[in-house]
């Protein structure tokens, strides 16, 4: 897949004309709406953050947003007759997304209160497996779920690298807020789990039989991934990945690590990729307010973050799409619906959200945006591997006289000798999945660990063993020169 048609090389210069689109409609209350006249919210001004990001603005624009959203987030939470915009768990799931989505913000004045009276309010008004659309309502929303269940997972890193005991405001500490933070999650969790189908995916309602949903799916995998990536003060996971019940809605409980979980929604997002790959899909789900996800970049940002290759062929058409949707003359993505395309900011969340995925997927690849799929960058190419023995490969490569012994662990020895052994040299990314027992979305770390070690042989110049590309149709690794026996 050309760089050109997927949109990747253009992304950054896109991004920053969006952004100074963006900041010449900001209002004067410092936020925006879905489109750039309407009346600030805090669902957009809490969708533009992240574009801003993407495009390396800070300062004083991104304090207005912070200070609308302090203080519309409580107001817009109270119930209609009180001059609120209704009792929606949107509004603080929003919200506490987007004030912390500029971590460096978080000691701005009001912003650590805000997060602690979210955190109040998610405490007050849990249901049964998570949280409602509305109060009143005892159906649980699978979209608000998600969305509150990943700004926590947020706040907890956030507080775990302000380390413990530091006092915020009006009396907030890093460690009592974070001792009221981590129940919350795991009720969140375990609500997403129980609706969870046996096929991997979610439906686009609770409780009811209903057709399964790409955007619903990929919003509970965003939701599990932001869990379980964290890391606590001192390194270690942030979050025990141990076995639990999943689908006891559907009465097939079965028991998953959040990790399976992970992997099984990302490959039945795959594997189901022409129901989403162009469509915008309707949340029915969501009363008072006409709610589309764009299901082309949502579900391609959550593919790529379960481990598949941006690469991959299966999301190429959903690429194009993003690509085709960028309009120059309004410096902004246009969404494509009923109504039409128009230049929205929901749109240029979304597409900033997955071409941001990509972007990371392809670093932890070591790979250019704009270098071919099966090329080499660096100095050193690889001609030839051979497996000999004590977990030591000789390496030959172009310009070097003699071979270079590299030794490496037990596991990444483990991974060689899988994709050496596979026809071509070429093994897609689950099957070393399943050749290391491990998740999917572990396997670009292995990759990268095994280039660096090899690097490391070759005195620290830049070369790898491993590339990345598509294997049978699937994202998957090749070695950089031919297979040899030992």
């Amino acid at each position: 897949m050309k760089a050109a048609r997927a949109g990747f090389s253009s992304f950054e210069a896109r991004a920053g004309q969006a952004a100074r689109t963006l900041l010449h409609n900001q209002g004067y209350d410092g936020g925006w709406g879905l489109t750039l006249t309407s009346v600030s919210s805090i669902v957009n001004t809490s969708e533009v953050l992240p574009v801003l990001t993407a495009a390396g603005v800070a300062g004083q624009p991104v304090r207005d947003a912070m200070g609308f959203l302090t203080t519309a987030i409580a107001d817009h939470c109270r119930p209609r007759p009180k001059g609120g915009r209704g009792e929606h768990t949107r509004f603080v799931a929003f919200g506490l997304g987007g004030l912390l989505s500029q971590p460096r913000f978080f000691h701005h004045d009001g912003v650590a209160e805000t997060v602690a009276w979210c955190v109040g309010w998610l405490e007050d008004n849990q249901v049964d497996h998570g949280w409602p659309e509305v109060l009143g309502l005892d159906d649980t929303s699978l979209h608000q779920t998600a969305l509150v269940v990943h700004a926590l997972a947020q706040l907890r890193d956030t507080l775990h690298e302000l380390g413990p005991g530091l006092r915020l405001a009006d009396g907030i500490d890093t460690s009592s807020l974070l001792e009221r933070v981590q129940p919350l999650i795991t009720h969140g969790v375990r609500g997403l789990l129980y609706h969870r189908r046996p096929s991997g995916s979610w439906g686009w309602r609770t409780y009811v039989d209903t057709d399964p949903s790409p955007s619903k799916t990929a919003l509970c995998l965003l939701a599990f991934c932001a869990v379980v990536e964290g890391n606590g003060p001192s390194g270690e996971p942030a979050y025990a990945d141990v076995p639990q019940e999943t689908g006891g809605v559907h009465g097939q409980v079965q028991a998953k690590r959040l990790s399976e979980v992970i992997t099984e929604a990302g490959q039945w997002l795959l594997r189901n990729h022409p129901r989403w790959e162009t469509f915008v899909e309707d949340d029915m789900d969501v009363q008072g307010t006409a709610w589309e996800h764009m299901a082309y970049a949502l579900c391609t940002q959550a593919a790529i973050r379960s481990g598949a290759s941006p690469r991959d062929a299966r999301l190429s058409k959903a690429w194009r799409l993003m690509n085709d949707l960028w309009d120059a003359e309004a410096g902004m993505w246009n969404e494509p619906g009923a109504s039409g395309k128009r230049a929205t900011i929901r749109a240029a969340y979304y597409t900033v959200s997955a071409y941001q995925e990509a972007q990371r997927s392809l670093a932890r690849l070591g790979l250019r945006d704009d270098e071919p799929a099966d090329g080499v960058s660096g100095e050193v190419r690889i001609t030839s591997t051979v497996l000999a023995a004590d977990r030591t490969l000789l390496l030959s490569a172009q310009d070097r006289d003699a071979a270079v012994a590299c030794v490496l662990s037990e596991r990444l020895f483990d991974l060689v000798k899988a994709v050496h052994a596979a026809p071509g040299g070429a093994l897609s990314t689950e099957a070393i999945a399943g050749a290391l027992f491990v998740a999917p979305s572990s396997v670009p770390k292995y990759i990268q660990r095994l280039n660096q070690a090899v690097s490391s042989a070759f005195g620290g110049v830049p070369v790898r063993l491993l590339i990345a590309g598509t294997v049978e149709g699937a994202s998957g690794y090749r070695l950089a020169g031919p297979a040899k026996p030992r």
